[in-house]
């Protein structure tokens, strides 16, 4: 059977990235992101944000808050976020972080010219 919500693994994962993470710009993660963390040493970070999130007075209603938050990818989550970053301010071609000057998505002409002529090369 095919959980799969919207093109997320399940229904809790697609849920709480777009109510907790989508409106957090991917910036927010640089410092993690930048030091090379892993999608599931990151996602540990989600999970922890997220939970930090539920602190309520009504112990009921937080174990079903869990119970809920238990069945979410939280890799996934991060490998979307982690791609966002990379998409939205870093070089497409090397990945460095692009300074604030550079309009383009390369961070230099070299990188752009080498992204092009891969693109290009039939692969195999």
């Amino acid at each position: 059977m095919d959980l799969k919500y919207n093109g997320w693994t399940n229904y809790p994962t697609w849920r709480v990235n777009l109510e907790i993470f989508e409106d957090i710009d991917s910036e927010y993660w640089e410092d993690q992101i930048e030091d090379g963390c892993t999608n599931y040493e990151l996602g540990e970070h989600l999970e922890e944000y997220a939970e930090s999130l539920l602190e309520a007075d009504n112990e009921l209603a937080e174990s079903y808050a869990l119970a809920f938050m238990n069945e979410v990818n939280w890799s996934e989550i991060a490998k979307h976020i982690i791609d966002t970053y990379r998409e939205n301010y870093c070089c497409h071609n090397c990945n460095e972080r692009l300074d604030e000057r550079f309009t383009s998505r390369y961070c230099s002409f070299k990188c752009q010219k080498e992204d092009e002529i891969l693109a290009d090369h039939p692969k195999g």
